[in-house]
């Protein structure tokens, strides 16, 4: 009786070995198509931040990556980018129409300090600290800003470079940067200027002439 049944046994061995062999293989492709469509969702949702678009479509792009893709590394870019895209669309906007959109100048917050609480040693965290203090330095906040300036400080051992395309959005291309400043330099001069200017205009204005000349493009992509 028992060598009768070997063969069934065998069978079904053989079978449910063929069943694990391929939910690993869904599950493989599954990942590495999750990984593609993360990426294609952050470089669609970049490309309509770049053009200064402020219709929001950035910003459904980068939450749909962190919904659907929450423990990739492109969620924690997306976190970081959604903050950006708001800051820069309460510039644009100021700067286009005379109006301040306080609404988007508080996600930008909302989702800057998200960033820093999700990823404590993320690759943005200076970043994000920067740009958490302009903010509040545009709202007058100045104390904390001073703050931010000081946390941005302290995260330099963690991440050593802030990326600047601009300092604040401007039409002008005399100020564009597109370069890498060095996180506890550009902490340093943040502070400085905020114990001299009470201005936010001059403020931008000394932070740019300053990142033209200490901040530069690599010959390679550090983040």
């Amino acid at each position: 009786m028992l060598k009768k049944n070997l063969p069934a046994f065998h069978v079904m061995r053989n079978s449910i070995i063929f069943s694990v062999t391929i939910l690993l293989m869904v599950s493989l492709a599954d990942q590495v198509m999750g990984q593609g469509g993360a990426e294609q969702l952050l470089r669609e949702g970049s490309r309509f931040q770049a053009v200064d678009d402020t219709t929001d479509r950035a910003a459904e792009l980068y939450q749909q990556v962190m919904r659907s893709y929450p423990k990739s590394t492109e969620a924690e870019a997306a976190q970081y980018f959604v903050g950006g895209y708001y800051s820069k669309k309460f510039f644009i906007i100021e700067k286009r129409s005379n109006v301040q959109d306080w609404g988007s100048m508080n996600r930008a917050e909302q989702e800057l300090y998200a960033y820093v609480g999700r990823y404590p040693n993320g690759i943005y965290l200076a970043d994000a600290y920067y740009s958490l203090a302009l903010i509040a330095w545009r709202r007058g906040y100045l104390e904390n800003a001073r703050k931010l300036w000081l946390l941005m400080k302290e995260a330099a051992a963690r991440d050593g470079k802030v990326y600047i395309y601009r300092v604040t959005w401007s039409p002008a291309n005399d100020d564009l940067i597109q370069g890498y400043c060095d996180t506890n330099a550009l902490s340093d001069v943040g502070l400085n200027l905020l114990t001299k200017y009470a201005s936010f205009d001059q403020t931008v204005s000394e932070l740019t002439n300053w990142a033209r000349t200490n901040c530069r493009a690599p010959k390679y992509n550090v983040k």
